[in-house]
């Protein structure tokens, strides 16, 4: 995918650093000619950067039917050739070729690129894109439970990726046939067209609130322009425009606030019974425990009641998603909260300010302890290794097929290794074991359990106590617990 990338960015550097050379080179029907081929150019390198090879190809002769019937014939035809071109595209007739293509090429070639946040921060980023698709989940709970809602969704997506494609193909034909008479505001057109696919991905990813949202912002520019464009006298047309640009730059600004409001916590809810103290351990945070980067670990006791503490909790994780640290859990026991919280490893003075944040928010003094923890030591002993943990986690995520309304048997699958080869074979007796050789090594063998399971709690949880008494009895290591049906 390393060569797709390269590729890509060669073509739209060259493209970019020829854009200024045609401004000065062309006449103005020149420019026209270079920026239409420059546009359908960069809209084919998108295709071959994300959607592949295949897709490309595909794309291409859709594009060159579409490019030679506008070309041969007459205007009074462009629109049902523009129309037939958007539905080639949207119905894809030549789907069985590109399942072909897709068979018989490289999976560097078919593959679309994916790209992952890395950096130090890579958890952290990690982190709030899980807590966004948890914010989002109750849209996409009625994706499973409410055929209506899947169904109305699907159709938007599907309008208003057609209207984009329809708009791309039509407003390429109208400058392509006006380039005698060629003007640089032609190209506006192409803002629509750009926040049409931007809507059709929010709706397709996010659902309809998320792309409510974006169509409020984008629609500031075009109504800027038309005040600008309009015949208005000048008082009126610049006191409107101007009135629109303070109005955009303030709905601006109170979403990207309301962007970092938009915070949510899954718990992991159980009682620990070893440590008299209840838990809340957060579910989110739990595919991400094991990290570089966020090894600075504090605690801060907070003299205040659970309700007290959750009063202001929706604050904390604003704080906490604004200035980049992971609230990991939180406990109460005897009239006193425990936050625990995963910053970056440079990030010392930001425990000391989270603190202070602390202290102003409940008026009272706050303890702290922090240290730093690489391999979660602490975190596996206090939370994650727990059997009251273990058990939360699995009813959670079975919980969660329940609400999405998946009424089969589930399947409890446990990640352990083994240092010794004898007592793996002695726990083979009693549980059916896969070897995973690519997490072993000469030191122990991890193996992955799969039991079958009702869907019931008091059933998950008497399952998993075997088990891990077992693995207890065995020598064996607990690693891991998912749940699948």
């Amino acid at each position: 995918m390393k060569r797709r990338i390269v590729i890509a960015g060669s073509l739209t550097i060259l493209i970019l650093i020829f854009i200024p050379l045609s401004l000065i080179l062309f006449n103005l029907k020149g420019q026209g000619i270079f920026m239409i081929s420059a546009i359908v150019a960069m809209v084919y390198i998108g295709v071959y950067v994300f959607g592949g090879v295949p897709k490309l190809i595909i794309y291409s002769i859709y594009g060159a039917i579409t490019a030679l019937f506008l070309f041969l014939l007459a205007d009074p035809y462009h629109l049902p050739v523009v129309i037939v071109g958007t539905l080639l595209v949207v119905l894809n007739p030549l789907s069985s070729f590109e399942t072909y293509l897709e068979t018989n090429l490289n999976d560097e070639d078919v593959l679309p690129v994916r790209f992952s946040i890395r950096g130090s921060y890579w958890p952290f980023f990690s982190y709030t894109r899980e807590m966004k698709n948890f914010y989002h989940l109750p849209q996409a709970r009625k994706l499973y439970t409410k055929s209506w809602y899947l169904h109305t969704r699907q159709l938007t997506t599907l309008l208003l990726f057609s209207l984009g494609i329809f708009l791309f193909i039509l407003s390429i034909n109208s400058i392509a046939n006006s380039l005698d008479n060629f003007n640089w505001m032609h190209f506006f057109i192409f803002y629509i067209i750009i926040i049409v696919f931007i809507l059709a991905f929010f709706m397709f990813k996010k659902g309809f609130t998320s792309t409510f949202r974006t169509l409020v912002v984008s629609l500031f520019p075009p109504v800027i322009y038309l005040f600008m464009v309009s015949d208005f006298p000048a008082a009126i047309k610049y006191s409107f425009a101007g009135s629109f640009v303070i109005l955009g730059i303030v709905v601006s600004i109170v979403e990207l606030v309301n962007f970092y409001q938009r915070v949510a916590y899954e718990s992991y809810h159980y009682f620990d019974v070893e440590d008299q103290r209840e838990v809340f351990a957060n579910a989110l945070f739990e595919p991400l425990v094991y990290n570089e980067t966020f090894t600075l670990c504090a605690e801060y006791q907070i003299r205040v009641s659970l309700e007290e503490f959750q009063k202001y909790f929706h604050d904390i994780l604003v704080y906490a998603n604004y200035f980049k640290l992971i609230i990991t859990a939180y406990s109460h026991k005897q009239n006193t909260i425990y936050l625990y919280a995963h910053f970056h490893e440079k990030g010392e003075k930001r425990v000391d300010r989270f603190k202070l944040f602390l202290e102003a928010k409940f008026k009272m003094a706050v303890t702290t302890r922090a240290e730093f923890d690489p391999n979660k030591e602490n975190y596996e002993q206090m939370f994650f290794h727990r059997t009251n943990y273990i058990i939360a986690r699995a009813q959670s995520l079975a919980g969660l097929l329940k609400e999405l309304e998946i009424k089969t048997k589930i399947i409890i699958s446990f990640i352990v290794y083994f240092e010794l080869d004898d007592e793996l074979e002695s726990f083979s007796k009693e549980y059916s074991v896969t070897e995973l050789d690519e997490l072993s090594d000469e030191a122990y063998n991890t193996v992955r359990i799969d039991i079958p399971c009702i869907n019931v709690d008091y059933m998950i949880e008497s399952k998993i106590r075997e088990l891990l008494l077992s693995l207890l009895i065995h020598h064996g290591k607990f690693v891991r617990v998912s749940v699948y049906y």
